[in-house]
């Protein structure tokens, strides 16, 4: 079946986000950093699901389960639902109002459970009548210039509604995201008035509104806040640390603290989300305001200090950390884009490192590569797929990357011995082996025991790997994890989408 137009919009917007982030990169300073090694902190869950599924065909919802993801995120778009021009009556907070179109939508959710999949529903997009001005033609497929609080709130309403278990027969949606990426100009506009960054205040007053509604409908509905682009461009993009300080009303890099006043009363939501595109490795930073992968460390003390001082009004005591889009291509498809057997390894060390970082959901960017363009440079295209494109999803076939996105391990030798960390692809607890290469074979070390949440760490005690010769791997079930090399792959400029 086609994609939805809206669906290609946003295609669209992230092909032009990806050459904003090749120029934004060019002024960052040289790498930094080098592999982390694996924390001695109690186990966390790490969830892990799917962004940019594509078409809703069923066979695209079984390769997603395949992965190993319990979630899948879906693009409610709002101005491909509700009618173009507004009705001169109408009831927008009525999902059985015949001005809306939820056909489509409601085609991916069904399939998402039926897959035993949990969706998370973006709500995106706004009809023009919703918008409070004029975006600049910078602005790609689904970007937003103002959109009216009171309007979004009415169509999330109608939308926590119709998936609230009751309505008809469909499926309950129980996570909910307000908007995407409001700190790029990209999909979120106006970012700046003079040198004012406005856009943290717009969003705030979204946020709050979407939130109240999709609590109305059903208080036990969780609301994820919109995931944050990685990268500060001045005057172009607010820098993610910068616009969550100011949208939570806190102040302070290294000692994050309240500002003055009551932040409109606090910033209504249950999980945060970031999105830490990175322009290298999984231990590249960037600067000050940057949330790329290796900086991710700098979002939790933020997060919780603004819990504690009640700027956060959620759910949770300690508000929830997400990463509902991340990826590098693969070369092949795109010769721009990581070696398989280094993106293997990134793989892996991205979800070790968001674990640490506190993330609890981890989600790829995309499932299946995007189709062959020719008269457009690969790096214009998305070949971020744990899956090659088929001429057919059913003809689709997966990536040795998907087995380390499955099952992620890592093993750093340090001064005690080999350090490792893992999940098991169900995330289930269980014995694992730990086995590494030696005489020309796999031999088993030692067993560790994966918890409820399927997180197993340890120590191998000795001098394996410290002369960076060797390979480690995890074997659960019967299913091994992509060997995990002694020798580091040291930090290099790598655009995210080739």
């Amino acid at each position: 079946m086609p994609s939805h137009p809206l669906d290609r919009g946003v295609a669209r917007a992230r092909r032009a986000f990806a050459a904003a982030l090749i120029g934004a990169v060019l002024a960052l300073l040289a790498v930094h950093g080098g592999p982390a090694r694996p924390a001695t902190a109690s186990a966390r869950p790490l969830i892990t699901g799917i962004s940019g599924i594509g078409d809703y065909d069923p066979v695209i919802f079984e390769h997603a389960r395949a992965t190993g993801a319990q979630l899948v995120r879906l693009g409610l778009y709002w101005d491909a639902v509700a009618p173009r021009q507004q009705p001169a009556s109408w009831e927008p907070e009525n999902p059985a109002d015949p001005h809306y179109d939820w056909d489509y939508i409601d085609q991916g959710v069904t399939e998402a459970v039926r897959t035993g999949l949990n969706p998370v529903l973006l709500v995106d997009g706004a009809p023009g009548w919703a918008q409070r001005c004029s975006p600049p033609s910078i602005q790609a497929g689904g970007g937003l210039c103002n959109p009216d609080p009171a309007a979004l709130a009415a169509f999330a309403k109608a939308a926590a509604t119709r998936y609230n278990g009751r309505f008809g027969n469909l499926p309950r949606v129980q996570y909910w995201q307000g908007l995407n990426e409001p700190n790029l100009s990209l999909f979120f506009f106006p970012q700046y008035e003079g040198n004012k960054a406005v856009s943290p205040t717009l969003y705030r007053a979204l946020i709050n509104s979407f939130y109240a509604a999709v609590k109305a409908v059903d208080p036990s509905n969780l609301v994820i806040a919109a995931g944050l682009g990685p990268i500060a461009v001045p005057k172009y993009t607010v820098g993610p640390m910068r616009f969550t300080r100011e949208l939570l009303c806190m102040r302070g890099h290294e000692r994050p603290r309240p500002t003055a006043g009551d932040c409109d009363g606090g910033v209504h939501f249950d999980i945060f989300d970031i999105h830490p595109y990175t322009s290298g490795g999984p231990t590249h930073e960037g600067g000050v305001n940057d949330l790329q992968l290796g900086d991710l460390g700098k979002l939790g003390p933020l997060i919780r200090a603004a819990d504690r001082a009640g700027r956060i009004e959620g759910q949770f005591k300690h508000t929830q950390l997400w990463c509902t889009e991340f990826s590098w291509d693969s070369n092949p498809p795109d010769p721009g884009g990581l070696p398989m057997k280094i993106l293997n390894r990134w793989t892996a060390e991205a979800l070790y490192r968001s674990w640490r970082a506190g993330i609890s959901r981890f989600f790829w960017y995309s499932l299946r590569d995007d189709p062959s363009q020719p008269q457009r440079p690969f790096s214009e295209t998305l070949q971020s797929g744990l899956y090659f494109r088929g001429p057919t999803p059913a003809q689709d076939q997966p990536k040795e990357v998907l087995s380390a996105f499955r099952f992620p391990f890592v093993a750093y030798p340090e001064e005690k011995g080999l350090s490792f960390w893992g999940r098991t692809p169900s995330s289930a607890a269980g014995r694992v082996a730990i086995q590494l290469w030696q005489g020309g074979r796999w031999r088993t070390a030692l067993r560790a025991r994966a918890d409820g949440a399927g997180i197993f760490q340890g120590l191998i005690p000795g001098r394996y790997g410290r002369s960076q010769h060797g390979q480690a791997r995890a074997l659960y079930l019967g299913e091994a994890t992509v060997p995990f090399s002694m020798k580091p792959v040291p930090d290099f400029r790598q655009p995210p989408f080739g």
